[in-house]
């Protein structure tokens, strides 16, 4: 199934898929960024009279939409980036690699989709289901590369690109978002 997407010309659906898949993350991080300021300002305030809440709680809380928007973004960039890199790498054509990572985005759809219902229960229960979703992502994108007639070698490293470039997002977004 992943030969027939890879080859056909489906770059549009790679692009939806992607879309897709860049909102939810971006909607996994504001849901997120949101459990974690409410459980730390509820945290901050217990004991605390009302009125100081409302003096300085309110005017502290950031915009969720303003993570949302940064996280989609910064995913949307990286789902092209690591297509150029790695296309340029295989050489091969960039849209077949872009197709590639499309038809593998439906696993940390479903995946994201879970975390996030499971975000709102425990949020280590979300983050069991990204992580879990993201270890099949990756399998199965090793085993996808041999579509390219690649060497093992290759195979490793274009996984180590792929992760080097998420440790530089993880970085971005723990510093600077």
């Amino acid at each position: 199934m992943v030969k027939r997407f890879i080859n056909k010309n489906l770059f549009p659906l790679s692009l939806i898929i992607t879309f897709i898949c860049s909102m939810l993350f971006g909607l996994f991080y504001a849901l997120f960024k949101s459990k974690m300021v409410d459980r730390t300002l509820s945290n901050y305030y217990e004991g605390t009279s009302v009125l100081n809440f409302y003096v300085t709680g309110v005017s502290e809380e950031p915009s969720y939409f303003n993570y949302f928007l940064i996280v989609f973004i910064i995913s949307m960039f990286f789902f092209f980036l690591i297509s150029f890199i790695l296309s340029y790498f295989y050489k091969e054509k960039y849209f077949k690699v872009f197709n590639l990572f499309g038809c593998l985005n439906i696993i940390l759809i479903i995946g994201l989709i879970l975390s996030l219902i499971f975000i709102n229960l425990n949020i280590i229960l979300g983050f069991i289901f990204l992580i879990l979703s993201f270890g099949l992502y990756l399998f199965v994108l090793y085993k996808a590369i041999e579509l390219f007639n690649l060497g093992k070698n290759k195979k490793i490293i274009s996984l180590g690109i792929f992760g080097l470039l998420i440790m530089i997002i993880l970085f971005i977004l723990k510093f600077f978002v």
